[in-house]
């Protein structure tokens, strides 16, 4: 199996370890950092078990699963799409030059965790907590009263892969340009550090696509991405387990 066919299960167990819990089955990234967890083999009954009982009642999870790999019986979808995963092979890339009078753009850091997660929840590009800008690095743009416009930046990082994410612009700076440059600027450090970058986007989604395939990007695999409640089965055996 590729890794990006289980691409959260990689980064969990490779680069970003260190950002989440659990075993040689099951692992999730902290609560503050970000929803997305992952199982070592999802064809594997006893891995989403293992799953299931590293969280909490009324805990819900991320899972990236491909269509055909659907949970077991008992796991709940709050919400269920399809995404297409789009990777940019290139071995060189270089962002458009920008002109002098662009738009400010500069590192996101944990100071701006509030201001991303308030973007984030104005226009829904994926979960986004206070400390998901410390899974990698985010790019953010500003207006002259330092109001966050637009930001993208660096999710799951794992052996010679990084995910582009968190992209979005405000609904009234839309039209500018600023999602394409974010996206070509992280794209850019990705492949200077020799990695392949990829990026998720919602199935039919032809506008965004459209964008990323202008800088490089094409259709590696069609996957569903679920939010799922933590099985009404499992919970009774971990409320037993605590008797």
């Amino acid at each position: 199996m590729h890794p990006l066919d289980n691409p959260a299960w990689h980064a969990l167990t490779q680069l970003q370890q260190h950002l989440g819990a659990g075993n040689e089955l099951a692992r999730h990234y902290h609560a503050d950092i970000s929803p997305i967890a992952a199982v070592a083999d999802p064809a594997r009954p006893e891995c989403w078990a293992a799953l299931a009982e590293l969280m909490a009642p009324g805990q819900t999870v991320g899972i990236f699963h491909p269509g055909s790999q659907a949970p077991p019986t008992g796991w709940e979808a709050e919400w269920r799409y399809s995404f297409a995963q789009m990777s940019c092979t290139r071995t060189s890339f270089r962002a458009p030059v920008r002109g002098a009078n662009a738009a400010p753009v500069r590192a996101l850091t944990l100071a701006d965790g509030a201001a991303m997660v308030a973007l984030a929840r104005l226009t829904r590009p994926g979960p986004m907590e206070e400390r998901t800008v410390t899974m990698g690095a985010y790019l953010g743009v500003f207006d002259s009263d330092g109001t966050l416009l637009a930001m993208a930046g660096e999710r799951m990082r794992l052996d010679g892969m990084v995910e582009v994410s968190g992209v979005c612009t405000h609904p009234e700076q839309r039209g500018r340009g600023y999602a394409q440059m974010l996206v070509a600027l992280a794209t850019e450090r990705i492949v200077e550090r020799g990695a392949t970058a990829f990026l998720h986007v919602r199935d039919g989604n032809r506008e965004a696509a459209g964008v990323y395939e202008k800088l490089g990007y094409s259709v590696r695999k069609i996957f569903d991405i679920a939010s799922l409640s933590k099985p009404t089965a499992a919970i009774a055996r971990a409320d037993c387990l605590l008797l």
